[in-house]
């Protein structure tokens, strides 16, 4: 297949399109570039890659035909993610999460190709019990009620010959070569290996379904691979735990680990289990819990494979703050400035 990843070289792409490529699949990946192309340079063979803003798709029809074109399926990654992130410009959120998608989700029915959605189980908001795929929404943020405005544009968009595939994400955790630091597994892996202290906000109580990256990217491609999927929407999780349960993990891994507990008046009202039965039925099953994750974070960070894993760089949030006072028309010399950096860098200590 010739296969199109928005947002390909994000931190779940930079993990999806390797295995993409691995499986014979002609990739192309376009991406704005905020946080840097040159990871994807190495991988062989080289997917087609579009640095492009995909808002531009919203006043030119030829833009989004052209990207959509000779392909047999849109992988759609590209989003401002995570809460912090979206609250930071709602109206850029709302532009590429909500605009950005229902046009290029128009383009493919249009062009009769298979479409992929990357939506969040932070769609739920506060449920109780283990929820399913036709319970209640209550997005609580910025960012979760982009997400359920796409999903309905899409829903509005299937008829009997064409319909698109959402997958609801659970939190992500693991090693990526787009690496984040402003998730909790892959936060509490950078400060206990770095410092042998994590910190927890409030209680910890709260639930949330948490998934490897590594077994997103795959549930993609077994959808993508997928004929006809039954439903329209599926959960993509492993495990239902607490921050609490989390912090057992990390407790077992380095027995030197200080757990502060910090108050906060700003009750984080996210608490959700998700069923995955839907997912299990249709033949995809996750490998990787949080323990192995875990694992896997902090032998990366302290083997350094990830540079200066403390730079803001890791941080989508505080990144796009720096982008956004440097203006649009430095960013892309200012990651291009530091690519190089990292590259003079790896090169010195080879």
């Amino acid at each position: 297949m010739k296969v199109l990843v928005t947002g390909g070289a994000g931190y779940l792409g930079s993990v999806l399109v390797p295995k993409l490529l691995a499986r014979g699949h002609h990739v192309r990946i376009v991406d704005l570039g905020y946080f840097g192309l040159g990871h994807l340079k190495g991988l062989t063979p080289q997917p087609e890659i579009i640095r492009e803003d995909l808002r531009n798709v919203r006043t030119s029809k030829a833009l989004g035909a052209d990207i959509v074109r000779g392909c047999d399926c849109v992988i759609h990654l590209a989003a401002i993610s995570n809460d912090p992130s979206a609250e930071l410009h709602p109206d850029l959120t709302e532009e590429v999460n909500v605009d950005v998608t229902a046009i290029l989700a128009d383009q493919a029915r249009k062009a009769h190709v298979r479409f992929l959605f990357s939506s969040s189980c932070s769609i739920y908001g506060e449920a109780d019990g283990e929820i399913d795929e036709a319970g209640a929404l209550h997005p609580l943020t910025v960012y979760a009620r982009s997400k359920v405005t796409a999903e309905q544009l899409l829903q509005q968009l299937a008829d009997s010959t064409w319909s698109p595939t959402i997958l609801r994400n659970g939190t992500l955790f693991g090693h990526s070569s787009r690496m984040r630091f402003d998730l909790v597994v892959n936060i509490f892996s950078l400060y206990s290996a770095l410092h042998s202290e994590i910190k927890v906000f409030g209680d910890g109580l709260q639930w949330r379904p948490f998934l490897h990256v590594g077994d997103c990217a795959r549930a993609f491609i077994h959808f993508m691979e997928q004929p006809a999927p039954r439903y329209t929407c599926y959960n993509i999780a492993n495990e239902n735990l607490r921050v609490v349960d989390l912090v057992k993990v990390f407790e077992a891994q380095n027995p030197r680990l200080k757990v502060t507990h910090i108050p906060t008046p700003d009750v984080d009202r996210r608490n959700y289990r998700v069923s995955n039965r839907r997912m299990l039925a249709e033949g995809f099953r996750a490998r990787m819990s949080v323990e192995v994750g875990a694992d896997e974070m902090t032998d990366a960070i302290i083997a350094g494979l990830v540079p200066d894993p403390e730079s803001v760089f890791y941080r989508n949030a505080k990144w796009l703050k720096e982008l956004t006072q440097i203006g649009s028309k430095g960013h892309r010399e200012l990651i291009d400035l530091l690519e190089t950096m990292r590259h003079v860098t790896a090169t010195v200590k080879d």
